[in-house]
């Protein structure tokens, strides 16, 4: 049988017939190309772009790897590697425990969420978790030096404080404050236990004081006399200097308002007013 009019199989592939073969855009197989992760075809006369076999078989190793989530960097060091089969199995491994992290991560989430979606009414300001709290630290490692009776406005007081500054780390000053403390009270644990006494004893009279007014003010203010006379040289152990610009900052500004307004919406006025007499007389320590 003659062949004379029998046409050529095409054995190459155009741009637009690739990019529909591997579910892909052209704009993407051009990027490949690009950056050099994709060899250049060899062209038409017309300057077509011919992709063979061996340029179909590239391009699928290179849509498999993306399937598992490497980033073209990683493709582009394996492909390259003296021995790809070998700098894949690191980098997937790599691949691998990234996962496992993610995973751990994931299962934290769903377990805060499925305990937010248990409470009957949700804190929206705690949905990002429980930060880990000095309070609670010391509540367990101090145990017997803190009244059993101790009032449980002035502990709620002292967690939503310590969650407030946990709130914006950049100026969380937790770790710089408290560890000396910490340090000082396992030297001088009679101190903490009076102070911690003293403290608590101030603030259940702080819920017998009826109105605010010149009499309960000046009450409040003999309490936080005697609580820093009395207990004056543990206290000035958490006492730092503020930084030179801090005081000045808008943002201290604003977190201080911040902080104030919080203050008012967990406290009684007298509550209120007896920290503001003591934040008055520790800053007076602190120029001293």
């Amino acid at each position: 049988m003659s062949t004379e009019h029998v046409a050529t199989k095409r054995t190459f592939l155009y741009i637009k017939e690739v990019a529909d073969l591997f579910g892909i855009t052209t704009k993407t197989v051009r990027h490949y190309h690009k950056i050099g992760l994709l060899p250049e075809p060899e062209r038409s006369e017309a300057d077509y772009r011919l992709y063979s076999g061996r340029d179909l078989w590239r391009l699928r190793t290179i849509c498999e790897l993306r399937s598992l989530g490497l980033p073209l960097a990683q493709i582009r060091a394996v492909l390259q590697a003296p021995k790809p089969a070998d700098a894949l199995r690191l980098t997937l491994a790599a691949q691998l425990d990234e996962i496992e992290m993610q995973l751990v991560e994931l299962a934290e989430h769903k377990e805060r969420i499925e305990d937010l979606m248990t409470q009957e009414t949700i804190n929206v300001q705690q949905v990002n978790g429980e930060p880990e709290l000095y309070i609670d630290q010391a509540l367990a490692q101090y145990a017997n030096l803190i009244p059993t009776e101790l009032d449980p406005s002035l502990l709620q007081f002292e967690r939503e404080m310590e969650r407030l500054m946990a709130t914006f780390p950049e100026h969380d000053t937790r770790d710089e404050t408290i560890p000396p403390l910490m340090t000082y009270i396992e030297e001088h644990p009679e101190q903490y236990r009076r102070l911690m006494h003293d403290y608590n004893q101030a603030w259940v009279q702080l819920d017998e004081l009826g109105a605010l007014d010149e009499d309960g003010k000046e009450k409040i203010l003999r309490l936080a006399d005697s609580l820093i006379e009395h207990n004056r040289e543990i206290l000035q152990v958490n006492l730092r200097p503020p930084a030179p610009t801090s005081a000045d900052s808008p943002v201290t500004a604003a977190l201080g308002a911040m902080t104030d307004e919080k203050l008012q919406a967990i406290l009684t006025p007298a509550q209120h007013y007896f920290l503001k007499c003591l934040g008055s007389a520790t800053d007076e320590m602190r120029v001293g």
